[in-house]
């Protein structure tokens, strides 16, 4: 009987190998360039603060009682209205560069070296091709349970029957949240390599994934339920880590802003300019603590789908190293078990295939190629043309 290969198993522990192929040992700029992208395109940080449904009722007959809407002054009315767009395009700002950073962040663990503007250059259009996708995605997943439940609580005459009203339509949004959060996670996880290894759209992409999926179906299934529990599990432990770190982090400064607030006013001033310094260092912790995580699982996807198809292979010179590794402490060994045959690492590179080259100044775009000098990517290409696996900033 021949062995059923479970790639969606034995991957777990290659991904292991990946991770720490390209983060140790330590490197301080590369460290914090991924954080930066991990913060864009986000690192299972979790829902953002909002009222709690419970409280939404009271606060909302508060607001009907004290102050009408007839006697809210125009001006708080305008203001209110500025501060919605502006958190509206701040959302749009930070979405679309999720989505470039998306390719930036793949592109990085592919080539393992960190090129930020030259990646986000590379890839503007893909990125906000996605972003369309996403944003169109959601619309309909939204409109598949708010326009209808809408319709039904506008026909319905009491509030109480309005709530009975919506009960379906909250049954019906589960499912459809589990179906938008797989298309999300696939997407981001296996479309994009897809997209950036073939120049391809975001449908185009889809297309050529598709037959992975549906012939590999069972593999993909255990990777999701895999990946929701590790997620699980590993978020749990670094939530604790996260807390006590923000909380370590805000004690100096909540000290400093109190004795700043002493001082008067310009006291009130610096001790606002502490507040915005200690939002940025929590942050970006969060997102050092994040990132490792993060890259962890996009490893792990990326393995799987070039175990399942070596045509769609963006780290088969990765995955050849860290199995002949595995292969000198493991008798049984791991090489032959799945994924493409060994060969040399010509025709490994090949594989792969479309490799951002450093000869290709062409593509390379205007504002990557007046400032050579940058710390954000000139020792990278330093490194990068002494042949070394540049680490750093």
């Amino acid at each position: 009987m021949e062995y059923l290969r479970m790639d969606a198993v034995d991957d777990l522990s290659d991904a292991i190998d990946a991770t720490r192929e390209l983060l140790l040992p330590v490197q301080v700029g590369l460290w914090i360039k991924l954080a930066i992208v991990v913060f864009f395109i986000g690192g299972s940080l979790g829902m953002s603060g909002s009222v709690p449904a419970g409280d939404v009722g009271p606060v909302a007959d508060e607001t009907a009682v004290d102050a009408p809407i007839d006697e809210i002054p125009d001006k708080i009315i305008a203001l209110a209205a500025v501060i919605v767009v502006i958190l509206l395009a701040l959302w749009f700002i930070y979405n679309a560069l999720g989505a470039i950073m998306e390719f930036v962040f793949v592109e990085s663990l592919r080539s393992r070296a960190v090129h930020v503007r030259r990646y986000m250059g590379q890839n503007l259009w893909r990125g906000l091709r996605l972003f369309g996708f996403r944003l169109v995605l959601g619309a309909i997943a939204l409109g598949i349970v708010a326009i209808p439940a809408l319709s039904v609580v506008l026909g319905t005459s009491t509030p109480e029957a309005a709530l009975e009203s919506l009960i379906p339509f909250v049954l019906l949004a589960i499912p459809v949240y589990l179906i938008y959060a797989i298309l999300m996670r696939f997407t981001s996880e296996f479309v994009v390599p897809v997209m950036l290894l073939e120049e391809r759209g975001v449908l185009s992409a889809w297309r050529r994934f598709w037959p992975t999926l549906t012939g590999n179906l069972g593999q993909f299934v255990v990777y999701l339920v895999l990946v929701w529990i590790l997620q699980f599990v590993i978020n749990f432990a670094a939530g604790f880590v996260i807390l006590f770190g923000v909380v370590a982090i805000a004690i100096p400064f909540i000290i400093l802003g109190v004795l700043a607030a002493m001082l008067g006013e310009i006291g009130l001033w610096i001790a606002g300019a502490l507040a915005v310094v200690a939002l940025v260092v929590v942050l970006l912790f969060v997102a050092l603590v994040q990132m490792p995580i993060r890259t962890y699982f996009q490893y792990y996807a990326l393995l799987l789908l070039g175990d399942r198809n070596p045509e769609l292979d963006l780290i088969s010179e990765l995955r050849t190293t860290i199995r002949a590794d595995s292969d000198r402490h493991d008798e049984n060994g791991r090489n032959g078990r799945n994924g493409p045959p060994e060969t040399d690492n010509a025709d490994q590179s090949d594989i792969g295939g479309n490799h951002w080259d450093e000869s290709d100044d062409t593509d390379t775009p205007l504002w990557d190629q007046s400032d050579d000098s940058s710390d954000w990517d000139s020792q990278d290409e330093e490194d990068d043309a002494d042949g070394n696996d540049n680490r750093g900033w």
